[in-house]
């Protein structure tokens, strides 16, 4: 595996989050055109500036997860053609220091596990104009974008579609549970794998492997985000339990993955088998469980198609956020292909108090920014429960023993989140006691 220098270019004052590619600041005021020319001589004069140290970088990713776009929102998709100039303009900025043989330039977007996302998004691109690259970078990791099979098949796909060498640019996995870090039950469940600094390394040894065995060496190598983070009491966050890096600052064992030669690395790795022979066989199954008892919610399972949303309430909806009612399935399908917000909610009159329990049947995307929820509210109280949707499995959510007074429940689903789909189905409000 190759380990170049690689710079990344936000234009941003915001992290690397796919829902803020906003702006900086001093470029808020600037004619479209001013934006072009400001991108291009950005980009060229840091490179100039790199150049002149004597660290001009072997890869330039311009913008970073750009499958939403950048610079919101005059580079922001659904308008690829706006976004397409804006990238261009970083792109030629690139090559006016130095072309390919030196230094390569590279699209980077999330959902590494999804083809047809990827692949949309790069006929599109290319439509309005994208001009040549040397390089696909891709985000993965397995709790948020598809599993190790769905990126295998997309990064194959994409190869030979595009004829582009494929780097992982970011990748990443926890070495414990933490309540103050990521990832949680649900994550760790939809990533296949314990949360120990050995399965941090089987994790690593997988993706490793998935991408040395692309054809004709189109797999170059992996990133690491990030990998020196060290645990900082009282904290929490990313650095709490997805570095590298022990609470002491100590390489862990998923450092030993990156000693692998290509040659070791093509070879399947321990337990890779069975992980293959599971997730094929995974299906859209239920998790398992769900709570018992009459459903005091109406069309709860949306079998009454466009006539029963009649006892939903759209409580927030914006453009360009597609719903469809899927009775057939029994759910309701919410999509977008921009930032969105979208609420929605059903009530139940509750005639006794007593305890209550709320449930749902989830499946969808999640990624970084995605913000999901399951709610119910009665009485001035309000409960909550995060819900992080997987592809792949149709994952039941709960909130139970809620104490409700008589009068009003209401439940529903929340979601603040980049471009992604939620499909909800089987909601359920049953008394406990």
């Amino acid at each position: 595996m190759l380990f170049p220098i690689l710079l990344d270019f936000h234009y941003s004052d915001f992290w690397a989050d796919p829902a803020n590619q906003r702006k900086p600041k001093a470029w808020e005021d600037l004619s479209f055109s001013g934006l072009e020319e400001a991108v291009y001589s950005f980009t060229r004069d840091t490179l100039l500036r790199f150049q002149e140290e004597g660290l001009l970088p072997d890869m330039v990713q311009i913008g970073n997860e750009i499958r939403s776009g950048l610079l919101f929102p005059e580079g922001e998709v659904p308008d690829y053609a706006g976004m397409v100039k804006l990238v261009n303009a970083g792109i030629r900025g690139a090559r006016e220091v130095a072309g390919p043989d030196r230094m390569q330039v590279m699209i980077h977007l999330d959902q590494g596990g999804r083809y047809a996302w990827l692949h949309e998004w790069f006929e599109k691109a290319f439509a309005e104009g994208l001009e040549d690259f040397d390089l696909i970078g891709l985000s993965y990791y397995p709790f948020w974008h598809g599993t190790y099979l769905d990126l295998r098949d997309s990064m194959h796909r994409l190869a030979e579609d595009y004829g582009k060498p494929i780097l992982i640019v970011e990748t990443a996995y926890a070495w414990r549970k933490s309540e103050k870090g990521f990832i949680d039950d649900d994550q760790i469940r939809i990533g296949c794998m314990e949360a120990t600094p050995s399965g941090q390394r089987r994790v690593l040894e997988y993706v490793m492997h998935l991408v040395a065995e692309l054809p004709n060496h189109m797999g170059k190598g992996i990133y690491y985000w990030e990998p020196v983070c060290v645990p900082v009491p009282e904290r929490g966050g990313w650095d709490e339990n997805m570095g590298l890096l022990d609470e002491n600052g100590c390489a862990m064992e998923g450092m030993e993955a990156f000693l692998q030669t290509r040659e070791e690395m093509e070879r399947e790795p321990e337990g890779w088998k069975e992980l293959e022979e599971k997730l094929a066989c995974a299906g859209s199954s239920l998790s398992g469980g769900g709570m018992e008892g009459d459903n005091l919610l109406q069309n709860g399972d949306f079998s009454e198609g466009v006539e029963g949303m009649e006892h939903w309430h759209i409580e927030e909806r914006e453009d360009g956020t597609v719903l469809s009612v899927l009775p057939d399935l029994g759910s309701l399908k919410v999509q977008a292909v921009k930032n969105f917000r979208f609420a929605v909610s059903n009530c139940v009159d509750i005639g006794q108090a007593g305890e209550y329990g709320v449930s749902v049947e989830i499946t969808g995307v999640d990624t970084t920014g995605v913000d999901v929820r399951l709610f119910a509210e009665n009485n001035g109280s309000v409960r909550e429960k995060t819900i992080h949707p997987a592809e792949h499995s149709r994952e039941i959510y709960e909130i139970r023993n809620m104490h409700c007074e008589a009068g009003e429940l209401k439940v529903g689903i929340r979601i603040v989140s980049p471009a992604i789909y939620v499909t909800m189905g089987n909601f359920r409000v049953i008394r406990e006691i």
